[in-house]
C-alpha cells in the first residue's frame, strides 16, 4: 500500500525546491532553496538526503532549481530504485512558499530542537551519575566527562545548537576553527544574486548608493514636520510589495490604519499598468468620498482587485497601530508583535513612524535620554530579531524646530547639504547606533515644482550618495526619481506631473 503524503516532516520542504509544472514560480522555489540551505535541516532518511544533495549541487551549478523530470531521470539513470520510489512520494507532498514554507521549516526545526534537548538531558544525567566518553576528532584523544561541572558544561555546549535561528545565523563560535562553515556561507552568498542588496526605496540615487536597508541594520530617516517622512516610508513599503514582492511591517504610531490604507490604494492607482485605463485617483477624493463615477468604477473594479490579487505575487504590507489599551508603546512591544507576524508571513523590513512616539523601557525626564534609549533598542531589534537572524529596521525621526531653523539658513546660503548630524544632537545615539542616516527637505520653491530634496548624513558601509531631488505626485503621494537638473529641464519634468497643488500639512 502506498503512503499518503501529509504536511509533516521534511518531504514538503524537499518538494518545494523543484518545479513540477510550468505554472510554478521558479523564483519562489529558489527562495525556498536558499532558506532551506542556510537552515542546515536534517532530512529524515537516506533517500531524501540523496535527493537534497543532488538538488543542492544543481542549484549551485546552474543558479536555478531543477524540474522534476530532470531530477527523477538522474536517479533512474543510476538505478537508484529506492530513491526514485521515495521521490515519487515526495512529489505528491503539498507545495509550500514564503510564509507557509517558513512556518513548516520552523516546525521541523523545532521538533529537532526538542530531540536535541531530550538527548542532551539524558547525556547530562549519565555524566552526572556515571560518565560519558566523547570521541576525539582528527587524532585528538577521547574525553571522559564525569560529575556535576562536566554535566553543566556539556548542557551549555549543546544549548548553542538549540537556540540557533532557522536561518542558520551563528550566534557564537571559534573563528579560528570555523573555516568550513565560513566557506559554506561564502558559497551561499555567491549563489544569491541579491547578496549585499537590501530593501530598495525605489529612488534610484538612494538605492544605487546605499543598496537598500539590510538585515541587522538600523536606518534612520530624519526630517522636519511635514517634510514627507511618512510619505517616503509608504512609498518604500509599496515598492517593496509591488515591485520586489517582499513583505513589510509598518508600526504607524502617528497615522491611523485607515489613513495608511487610503494612501496605499491611491498610490496603486498610479501604477504604470493602468496608464491606458484611467488616470490616478486623488487621495483626498478617496478620503472624502468624492470620486466621480468613472473614478469610483476604476478604483472599485480595477485598482482594488489588482492590489488584492494573490496571483500577482505582491508582498504584504502589514500595518500596526499602537495598542489603544496601553498608554506606552515600547520597542519591546514592537518586537513582540513583529515576532508573531513574522511567524505567519516572513517580512524583510520593519518601519517605525516615528521615534518620538515610541516610549522608553523606563520613564526618564530628559527627551534626549528617552530618544537615545529608543534608538539603542531599535538597533538591538535589528540585530537580534527572530532569535538572532536579524531584520532591517527603518526608524523615522523628527527634526527639532531649532534644527529646522538652522537648516533654513543653510538652504538660503545655496547649499543642498541643509542638514548634518549635529541637527540630531538632542538624540546623539543616532550618530552612534544608526548604520545609515538620511534626511529629506522641502521648501516653498521645491514644493511648487513638485520636488523634495534628499541627502545622506551617515553611511557606515557605503559611500554616502550626493544630495538629489525626487518628484512628488501630490494627488497620490507617489515619489519617483528626478535627475537633479536646474532650469527649463527641471521645470518641464515638474510640469509633466498631474498636479502642482500642494496638499495641506506640508510646511514650507
Amino acid at each position: 500500500m502506498s503512503r499518503k503524503p501529509t504536511l509533516t516532516g521534511t518531504a514538503p520542504l524537499l518538494r518545494s525546491t523543484f518545479v513540477m509544472s510550468p505554472t510554478e514560480n521558479g523564483d519562489l522555489l529558489l527562495e525556498n532553496f536558499r532558506e532551506l540551505d542556510s537552515s542546515k535541516v536534517e532530512f529524515e532518511n537516506d533517500e531524501e538526503r540523496a535527493v537534497w544533495a543532488w538538488v543542492r549541487d544543481f542549484v549551485y551549478q546552474h543558479k536555478m532549481v531543477p524540474v522534476y523530470a530532470t531530477l527523477r531521470e538522474q536517479f533512474v539513470r543510476t538505478n537508484s530504485k529506492s530513491v526514485v520510489d521515495h521521490l515519487e512520494f515526495v512529489s505528491l507532498s503539498p507545495l509550500l512558499t514564503r510564509g507557509n514554507f517558513h512556518v513548516h521549516l520552523e516546525a521541523v526545526l523545532d521538533d529537532r530542537r526538542r530531540r536535541v534537548v531530550r538527548d542532551a538531558l539524558l547525556d547530562a544525567g549519565r555524566i552526572l551519575n556515571e560518565s560519558l566518553t566523547i570521541k576525539g576528532e582528527k587524532g585528538t584523544p577521547d574525553r571522559i566527562l564525569r560529575g556535576a561541572v562536566d554535566a553543566m558544561r556539556y548542557l551549555m555546549d549543546q544549548a548553542h545548537e538549540v537556540v540557533t535561528p532557522a536561518s542558520g545565523v551563528r550566534l557564537s563560535g571559534d573563528v579560528t576553527s570555523d573555516g568550513a562553515d565560513f566557506m559554506e556561507e561564502y558559497d551561499r552568498i555567491k549563489l544569491d544574486p541579491l547578496a549585499g542588496i537590501g530593501n530598495f526605496t525605489g529612488l534610484k540615487q538612494m538605492d544605487d548608493g546605499l543598496k537598500g536597508a539590510k538585515r541587522n541594520e538600523l536606518w534612520i530617516h530624519a526630517a522636519f514636520t511635514g517634510h514627507l517622512k511618512s510619505t517616503l516610508m509608504m512609498n518604500w513599503a509599496y515598492n517593496q510589495a509591488v515591485y520586489f514582492h517582499h513583505s513589510t511591517v509598518i508600526f504607524s504610531l502617528e497615522m491611523p490604519y485607515n489613513q495608511c490604507r487610503r494612501i496605499l490604494y491611491a498610490m496603486h492607482s498610479s501604477h504604470p499598468k493602468f496608464r491606458l485605463i484611467h488616470k490616478p485617483v486623488e487621495y483626498e477624493k478617496i478620503r472624502d468620498g468624492q470620486l466621480a463615477p468613472d473614478e469610483e468604477a476604476f478604483l472599485r473594479d480595477v485598482v482594488v482587485p489588482d492590489f488584492n490579487d494573490k496571483a500577482n505575487g505582491y508582498g504584504s504590507i502589514h500595518i500596526e497601530v499602537a495598542d489603544p489599551d496601553k498608554s506606552d508603546f515600547t520597542v519591546a512591544d514592537i518586537r513582540a508583535r513583529a515576532e508573531v507576524l513574522y511567524a505567519k508571513d516572513p517580512f524583510t523590513v520593519i518601519f517605525v513612524d516615528h521615534a518620538l512616539l515610541v516610549s522608553p523601557r523606563k520613564w526618564v525626564a530628559s527627551t534626549t535620554d528617552r530618544l537615545n534609549e529608543v534608538i539603542r533598542d531599535c538597533k538591538r531589534l535589528a540585530m537580534s530579531f527572530n532569535r538572532g537572524s536579524g531584520i532591517a529596521v527603518v526608524l523615522l525621526f523628527q527634526i527639532s524646530r531649532e534644527g529646522f531653523k538652522a537648516a533654513t539658513k543653510a538652504r538660503e546660503g545655496g547649499t543642498n547639504n541643509v542638514y548634518n548630524l549635529t541637527f540630531l544632537s538632542y538624540a546623539n545615539e543616532a550618530e552612534r547606533s544608526a548604520d545609515i542616516v538620511t534626511a529629506s527637505w522641502i521648501d516653498q520653491d521645491l514644493a511648487k515644482n513638485n520636488q523634495v530634496l534628499y541627502q545622506c548624513l551617515k553611511s557606515r558601509d557605503q559611500k554616502p550618495f550626493e544630495p538629489f531631488r525626487a518628484t512628488i505626485q501630490w494627488t497620490t503621494r507617489r515619489l519617483s526619481t528626478l535627475l537633479d537638473v536646474p532650469g527649463e529641464m527641471g521645470a518641464k519634468a515638474a510640469a509633466s506631473l498631474d498636479s502642482n497643488d500642494i496638499p495641506e500639512g506640508v510646511e514650507t
